[in-house]
């Protein structure tokens, strides 16, 4: 196989596990269906995203001892029972064990194996190679949202649920048994990794891992509230809410490709302050006027920006880190990605419950993007200092 096939192989594996970015269009006909409210029904996605944060450094300490095969094998198939469990669900912590649980950990061991994949096939255009691996997980909605949409109002969300799963099993399996490492990697992987204290006391990891942070509860926090928002802020019909859902995974998916290029040829903190600002003024723009213009407008380009940091954290990575160890390392700088969508959805939904509405999350995102610019200079301090020891 050409090389480009792995590109391709690993963008339709997380095309399927990016499905759960589509969470918002059953959020509220699962509040409906288990008589939840607007807090409670951000577990499962908030939860999914703890576990596959959690599980990504287990992952990536899998990819050094056995096959991307057996490791994505291992990943998708859990994922896939997590779908179909959740569907078979008869409760709420049913659906929080199996979506939120079972299938978080599948996205989680899984979710890195494509990316070191790529990588090791394209070690000279590292962000491109791995901005173009994730386009598949950030356009998973424009693929997955519709067909939800159709299976949920059809026959509901947990027969949709459970057909999603099914489908991902015979499509996901196959995938996972044709990816191999470049010939190169395959040996290198056998050498013993460094300590990961070595990792987690540098100034670096904590200031990329900051800058992770601050990106994804942004991007996490606003792709869970994007279908109630549009029906509850801007007024739109479920169907409608749906749509823009599959809208906003285009400016998702490349987003990744984009910015993993910016980063490639001018470095992060060019991609980093691009994101935080464009930020800044899609959230306030849109918490001063709440329209349908404003929405589309404001969401594209925070649906973008959470794209930019899963191109922008892994690059980053592997500039920073070397190569050896890429997959455990980005394993430990995804754990930002956990955390953030814990807090990012937990506050949102919170603030929703408190004030009545999800427009209070917005100053609040663009005061941690404000915080974000400062952690950006912080970041190059601390790798200028360490270029000159």
């Amino acid at each position: 196989m050409k090389r480009i096939g792995y590109i391709v192989l690993g963008m339709l594996l997380l095309l399927c596990l990016g499905t759960v970015y589509a969470y918002s269009v059953f959020r509220k006909p699962l509040e409906a269906t288990f008589g939840v409210g607007a807090t409670l029904s951000g577990l499962p996605y908030m939860l999914a995203l703890f576990f596959y944060a959690l599980f990504m450094p287990i992952g990536g300490k899998l990819l050094g001892k056995y096959s991307p095969r057996f490791v994505a094998l291992l990943g998708s198939v859990m994922t896939s029972l997590g779908w179909i469990g959740a569907g078979f669900s008869r409760s709420y912590l049913g659906l929080l064990a199996f979506y939120g649980v079972l299938c978080g950990i599948g996205v989680g061991i899984a979710y890195g194996v494509p990316l070191a994949v790529s990588v090791s096939w394209f070690p000279e255009t590292p962000g491109v190679a791995l901005g173009a691996t994730v386009i598949g997980f950030g356009l998973s909605p424009l693929v997955t949202a519709p067909i939800a949409r159709r299976l949920v109002e059809a026959a509901g969300p947990l027969f949709a649920l459970r057909s999603l799963g099914i489908a991902f099993l015979f499509v996901t399996v196959p995938i996972a048994l044709l990816l191999r490492f470049a010939e190169s990697r395959e040996t290198s992987t056998q050498s013993p990794p460094p300590p990961r204290t070595n990792l987690i006391r540098q100034g670096k990891f904590w200031a990329l891992w900051m800058s992770f942070f601050l990106g994804t509860f942004v991007g996490l926090s606003t792709i869970s509230i994007t279908g109630p928002v549009a029906q509850e802020v801007v007024g739109l019909s479920y169907e409608k809410a749906a749509l823009s859902v599959s809208l906003f995974a285009i400016f998702n998916g490349a987003g990744r490709p984009l910015f993993g290029y910016l980063v490639d040829r001018k470095g992060f903190k060019t991609g980093a302050l691009l994101s935080y600002l464009s930020t800044i003024v899609a959230s306030l723009l849109f918490f001063a006027s709440p329209h349908a213009v404003t929405y589309t407008f404001a969401f594209a380009v925070l649906w973008m920006n959470l794209g930019a940091w899963l191109a922008m954290a892994p690059a980053t990575t592997y500039a920073l880190f070397g190569r050896a160890t890429y997959a455990q390392n980005y394993g430990m700088v995804f754990t930002a990605y956990g955390v953030g969508a814990i807090v990012g959805t937990f506050v949102s939904g919170i603030l929703r419950d408190l004030t009545g509405s999800y427009l209070a999350a917005f100053p609040l995102n663009a005061l941690l993007a404000g915080g974000g610019i400062g952690v950006v200079f912080l970041l190059e301090r601390f790798a200028r200092k360490e270029r000159c020891a």
